[in-house]
């Protein structure tokens, strides 16, 4: 039986920002996703170290995020419209829907560091601003093995300053007051569904186990980059008229 976002859902994206659902992918799916993780990490490590650039080649190896592999895999062509996301996508956006941006995301085992506060709308601040953001579970992630924190109803207070972290090579936002951060343990196939304007973090791998995300986000048609004032993304077309593209 597929998995739906309920009302309930809903309200709490709304109150809080993010809500989980329940794992929303077959076994043999979300092992062929992580069989093209691999491969597209192994390449990835390839040209990082072809470069010459050897922060580069340590970041590939430690903290890879490896954007847009809808565009180099068809298997995540196909899964980026799975059932669960258009379900999103027409609770949360509405009948029109496109892919804004996806990334494959891997801490590996003792090596995978942490990553900061952030809005994904600090990276890139789009018209309108807001887009959806869904985390998913490609192996199971928790405490030690470095998965996402979240600051509930943090979205409410619009986009913050966010800062470059030359070190960890991140934009940081300034965050008071993290007391009311909420670690969100999954097991495979679950997401976290929230908001681009949601502050985030993630935690260190401490474990022996890869953590592996894979992080779709999907906006409405048509949404334009403000720096530039061209549209920006993707630009794959998920959802029209209530209907997968």
């Amino acid at each position: 039986m597929p998995v739906v976002v309920s009302p309930a859902q809903v309200d709490q994206f709304r109150e809080l920002g993010y809500f989980v659902t329940e794992s929303a992918f077959p076994h043999d799916q979300l092992a062929a996703v992580s069989r093209e993780f691999d491969r597209l990490w192994d390449d990835f490590i390839r040209r990082a170290e072809a470069s010459g650039d050897l922060a580069e080649a340590a970041l590939a190896r430690e903290r890879p995020f490896i954007g847009q592999v809808h565009a180099h895999s068809a298997v995540l062509a196909e899964f980026v419209k799975a059932p669960i996301y258009l379900e999103v996508c027409a609770r949360l956006i509405g009948p029109e829907a496109d892919l804004y941006y996806n990334q494959a995301v891997i801490k590996p085992p003792e090596k995978g560091r942490h990553f900061g506060w952030h809005q994904d709308s600090g990276y890139t601040v789009t018209e309108p601003l807001e887009y959806v953001t869904c985390w998913t579970a490609i192996s199971r992630t928790f405490i030690e093995n470095g998965c996402i924190w979240v600051l509930p109803g943090s979205h409410h207070d619009g986009l913050r300053r966010h800062v470059h972290n030359a070190t960890d090579h991140s934009l940081d936002a300034e965050v008071a007051d993290e007391s009311g951060a909420v670690p969100v343990e999954m097991a495979p196939g679950q997401v976290a569904v929230f908001s681009s304007l949601l502050l985030h973090k993630s935690g260190p791998n401490t474990s022996g186990e890869v953590r592996k995300g894979y992080v779709p986000q999907y906006h409405l048609p048509g949404a334009i980059l403000v720096e530039s004032g061209q549209p920006f993304g993707d630009l794959y077309p998920v959802l029209r008229d209530g209907v997968r593209a």
